[in-house]
Protein backbone atom coordinates (compact mmCIF):
# COMPACT_ATOMS: atom_id res chain seq x y z
CA UNK A 1 0.00 0.00 0.00
CA UNK A 2 1.56 3.26 -0.44
CA UNK A 3 2.10 5.56 1.55
CA UNK A 4 -0.24 8.52 2.81
CA UNK A 5 -0.32 11.32 0.47
CA UNK A 6 -0.41 15.05 2.08
CA UNK A 7 -4.08 15.34 0.68
CA UNK A 8 -5.29 11.90 2.62
CA UNK A 9 -3.46 13.34 6.06
CA UNK A 10 -4.86 16.89 5.36
CA UNK A 11 -8.56 14.88 5.32
CA UNK A 12 -8.27 12.56 8.20
CA UNK A 13 -10.24 13.29 11.59
CA UNK A 14 -7.81 12.81 13.74
CA UNK A 15 -3.78 13.88 13.08
CA UNK A 16 -1.26 13.22 15.30
CA UNK A 17 0.40 16.66 15.89
CA UNK A 18 4.03 15.22 15.08
CA UNK A 19 5.68 18.97 15.91
CA UNK A 20 4.64 18.69 19.29
CA UNK A 21 5.41 15.13 20.09
CA UNK A 22 8.80 16.45 17.85
CA UNK A 23 9.41 19.08 20.26
CA UNK A 24 9.03 17.16 23.18
CA UNK A 25 11.51 14.12 22.43
CA UNK A 26 13.96 16.92 20.66
CA UNK A 27 13.78 15.67 17.11
CA UNK A 28 13.53 17.41 13.40
CA UNK A 29 12.03 15.02 11.39
CA UNK A 30 12.67 15.10 7.99
CA UNK A 31 9.77 13.37 6.45
CA UNK A 32 6.90 13.77 8.84
CA UNK A 33 4.70 11.91 6.68
CA UNK A 34 6.26 8.55 7.90
CA UNK A 35 5.62 9.61 11.69
CA UNK A 36 1.83 10.05 10.93
CA UNK A 37 1.95 6.65 9.26
CA UNK A 38 3.77 4.99 12.52
CA UNK A 39 0.86 6.18 14.60
CA UNK A 40 -2.10 5.04 12.48
CA UNK A 41 -3.17 1.16 14.10
CA UNK A 42 -4.62 -1.61 11.29
CA UNK A 43 -8.23 -0.79 13.03
CA UNK A 44 -8.04 3.32 11.97
CA UNK A 45 -6.28 2.29 8.86
CA UNK A 46 -9.15 0.37 7.50
CA UNK A 47 -11.86 2.57 8.14
CA UNK A 48 -10.18 5.12 6.38
CA UNK A 49 -8.58 3.62 3.56
CA UNK A 50 -5.26 4.61 4.42
CA UNK A 51 -1.83 2.95 4.83
CA UNK A 52 -1.02 1.57 8.18
CA UNK A 53 1.94 1.33 10.58
CA UNK A 54 2.45 -2.99 10.10
CA UNK A 55 4.89 -2.33 7.27
CA UNK A 56 7.00 0.25 9.81
CA UNK A 57 6.62 -2.17 12.74
CA UNK A 58 8.34 -4.82 10.38
CA UNK A 59 10.92 -2.46 9.54
CA UNK A 60 11.71 -1.15 13.15
CA UNK A 61 11.60 -4.88 14.69
CA UNK A 62 14.49 -5.84 12.83
CA UNK A 63 16.40 -2.41 13.37
CA UNK A 64 15.71 -3.14 17.37
CA UNK A 65 16.52 -6.92 17.67
CA UNK A 66 19.73 -5.78 15.91
CA UNK A 67 20.20 -2.72 18.36
CA UNK A 68 19.55 -5.06 21.26
CA UNK A 69 21.67 -7.81 20.44
CA UNK A 70 24.67 -5.56 19.72
CA UNK A 71 24.33 -3.96 23.32
CA UNK A 72 23.90 -7.32 24.85
CA UNK A 73 27.10 -8.98 22.90
CA UNK A 74 29.60 -5.49 24.09
CA UNK A 75 27.62 -6.08 27.45
CA UNK A 76 27.96 -9.31 28.33
CA UNK A 77 31.20 -10.46 26.79
CA UNK A 78 31.60 -13.85 28.86
CA UNK A 79 27.73 -14.68 28.49
CA UNK A 80 27.03 -17.92 26.12
CA UNK A 81 24.15 -17.76 23.24
CA UNK A 82 21.83 -18.88 25.14
CA UNK A 83 21.70 -16.36 27.93
CA UNK A 84 22.03 -13.49 25.46
CA UNK A 85 18.81 -15.24 23.88
CA UNK A 86 17.07 -15.01 27.10
CA UNK A 87 17.40 -11.62 27.76
CA UNK A 88 17.36 -10.28 23.90
CA UNK A 89 14.00 -12.24 23.82
CA UNK A 90 12.76 -10.34 27.26
CA UNK A 91 13.92 -6.54 25.47
CA UNK A 92 12.29 -7.57 22.69
CA UNK A 93 8.57 -8.36 24.30
CA UNK A 94 5.52 -6.90 23.96
CA UNK A 95 5.61 -5.48 27.89
CA UNK A 96 8.95 -4.32 27.48
CA UNK A 97 8.11 -2.58 24.07
CA UNK A 98 4.86 -1.50 25.83
CA UNK A 99 6.33 0.44 28.77
CA UNK A 100 8.59 2.17 25.99
CA UNK A 101 5.94 3.80 24.14
CA UNK A 102 4.27 4.85 27.55
CA UNK A 103 7.81 6.18 28.85
CA UNK A 104 8.21 7.86 25.93
CA UNK A 105 4.86 9.74 25.92
CA UNK A 106 3.59 7.98 22.16
CA UNK A 107 0.01 6.74 23.13
CA UNK A 108 -1.82 9.42 23.38
CA UNK A 109 -1.01 10.42 19.34
CA UNK A 110 -1.90 6.81 18.08
CA UNK A 111 -4.74 6.71 15.74
CA UNK A 112 -7.38 3.81 16.53
CA UNK A 113 -10.36 2.87 14.95
CA UNK A 114 -13.68 3.15 16.98
CA UNK A 115 -13.64 -0.63 17.74
CA UNK A 116 -10.16 -0.36 19.72
CA UNK A 117 -11.44 3.04 20.94
CA UNK A 118 -14.19 1.47 22.49
CA UNK A 119 -12.34 -1.50 24.09
CA UNK A 120 -9.12 0.50 25.16
CA UNK A 121 -6.98 -0.18 22.45
CA UNK A 122 -4.61 2.47 23.94
CA UNK A 123 -3.55 0.30 26.33
CA UNK A 124 -3.02 -2.73 25.56
CA UNK A 125 0.25 -4.14 25.38
CA UNK A 126 0.77 -5.65 21.78
CA UNK A 127 -0.86 -2.31 20.30
CA UNK A 128 1.61 -0.57 21.90
CA UNK A 129 4.34 -2.62 21.56
CA UNK A 130 3.47 -2.67 17.70
CA UNK A 131 3.48 0.99 18.02
CA UNK A 132 7.28 1.05 19.32
CA UNK A 133 8.42 -1.01 16.63
CA UNK A 134 6.78 1.39 14.19
CA UNK A 135 8.57 4.89 15.72
CA UNK A 136 11.06 3.01 15.29
CA UNK A 137 10.71 2.22 11.55
CA UNK A 138 9.96 5.88 10.95
CA UNK A 139 12.89 7.19 12.94
CA UNK A 140 15.66 4.85 11.26
CA UNK A 141 14.09 5.93 7.99
CA UNK A 142 14.13 9.63 9.34
CA UNK A 143 17.63 9.82 11.20
CA UNK A 144 19.62 6.53 9.54
CA UNK A 145 21.07 3.61 11.90
CA UNK A 146 23.30 5.85 14.40
CA UNK A 147 20.70 8.22 15.46
CA UNK A 148 17.76 5.38 15.98
CA UNK A 149 20.51 3.54 18.35
CA UNK A 150 21.81 6.47 20.07
CA UNK A 151 17.31 7.05 20.70
CA UNK A 152 16.89 3.35 21.79
CA UNK A 153 20.10 2.75 23.82
CA UNK A 154 19.39 4.61 27.15
CA UNK A 155 15.89 2.96 27.01
CA UNK A 156 17.67 -0.55 26.87
CA UNK A 157 19.89 0.35 29.47
CA UNK A 158 17.53 1.73 31.78
CA UNK A 159 15.15 -1.88 31.92
CA UNK A 160 18.25 -3.96 31.77
CA UNK A 161 18.46 -4.65 35.48
CA UNK A 162 14.87 -5.65 35.69
CA UNK A 163 15.23 -7.57 32.89
CA UNK A 164 18.55 -9.30 34.49
CA UNK A 165 16.57 -10.07 37.96
CA UNK A 166 13.72 -11.85 35.25
CA UNK A 167 15.80 -14.18 33.32
CA UNK A 168 17.52 -15.28 36.83
CA UNK A 169 13.79 -16.09 37.64
CA UNK A 170 13.50 -18.26 34.76
CA UNK A 171 16.68 -19.47 35.32
CA UNK A 172 15.39 -21.47 38.29
CA UNK A 173 12.20 -22.28 36.70
CA UNK A 174 13.87 -24.36 34.07
CA UNK A 175 17.06 -25.37 36.81
CA UNK A 176 14.53 -27.16 38.50
CA UNK A 177 11.96 -28.36 36.17
CA UNK A 178 15.10 -30.20 34.24
CA UNK A 179 16.96 -31.22 37.64
CA UNK A 180 13.39 -33.20 38.37
CA UNK A 181 12.97 -34.96 35.09
CA UNK A 182 16.61 -35.52 35.48
CA UNK A 183 15.04 -37.81 38.30
CA UNK A 184 12.01 -39.12 36.16
CA UNK A 185 9.94 -36.50 37.94
CA UNK A 186 8.16 -33.14 37.57
CA UNK A 187 7.16 -30.52 39.37
CA UNK A 188 3.73 -28.89 40.66
CA UNK A 189 3.01 -25.36 41.06
CA UNK A 190 -0.52 -24.73 42.72
CA UNK A 191 -1.82 -20.99 43.75
CA UNK A 192 -2.59 -20.89 47.36
CA UNK A 193 -4.28 -17.75 47.37
CA UNK A 194 -4.70 -14.46 45.34
CA UNK A 195 -5.27 -11.33 47.41
CA UNK A 196 -5.72 -6.89 46.11
CA UNK A 197 -7.23 -5.37 43.79
CA UNK A 198 -7.27 -6.05 40.62
CA UNK A 199 -4.32 -3.62 39.11
CA UNK A 200 -2.43 -4.78 42.51
CA UNK A 201 -2.98 -8.80 42.82
CA UNK A 202 -0.47 -10.69 44.78
CA UNK A 203 -0.45 -14.33 44.32
CA UNK A 204 1.10 -17.20 46.72
CA UNK A 205 2.37 -20.35 45.01
CA UNK A 206 3.86 -23.46 46.38
CA UNK A 207 5.72 -25.84 44.16
CA UNK A 208 5.48 -29.53 44.94
CA UNK A 209 6.96 -32.77 43.90
CA UNK A 210 5.62 -35.91 44.85
CA UNK A 211 3.41 -34.32 47.18
CA UNK A 212 6.48 -33.09 49.07
CA UNK A 213 6.32 -29.25 49.42
CA UNK A 214 9.61 -27.30 48.13
CA UNK A 215 9.23 -24.15 48.50
CA UNK A 216 6.56 -21.11 48.43
CA UNK A 217 7.09 -17.99 46.44
CA UNK A 218 4.71 -14.66 46.29
CA UNK A 219 4.66 -12.29 43.73
CA UNK A 220 2.35 -9.69 41.76
CA UNK A 221 1.86 -11.85 38.87
CA UNK A 222 0.84 -15.72 39.01
CA UNK A 223 4.71 -15.92 36.95
CA UNK A 224 6.71 -14.57 39.18
CA UNK A 225 5.34 -16.64 42.32
CA UNK A 226 5.97 -19.84 40.41
CA UNK A 227 9.69 -18.81 39.71
CA UNK A 228 9.69 -17.35 43.51
CA UNK A 229 9.03 -20.93 44.58
CA UNK A 230 11.08 -22.11 42.23
CA UNK A 231 13.79 -20.53 43.64
CA UNK A 232 13.35 -21.93 47.23
CA UNK A 233 12.67 -25.67 45.79
CA UNK A 234 16.26 -25.19 44.39
CA UNK A 235 17.84 -24.30 47.08
CA UNK A 236 16.42 -26.64 49.50
CA UNK A 237 17.16 -29.59 47.12
CA UNK A 238 20.77 -28.24 47.10
CA UNK A 239 21.15 -27.94 50.59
Amino acid sequence: MDRISHHDRNTEKFEPPIGELAAKLHFEPTSEGLFVEAFTHSSYANEHRIASNERLEFLGDSVMGLVVCEFLYRKFPDSEEGKLSKLKSILVSAGVLASFSKQMGLDPYLRLGQGELKTNGRGKLNILADLFEAFVGAYFLNFGFEATRGFILPLIRQALPEVVAETKLIDAKSSLQELLQARGLKPEYRTISESGPPHDRWFTVEVYCNEKLLGTGTGRTLKEAQNQAARVGMERIKS
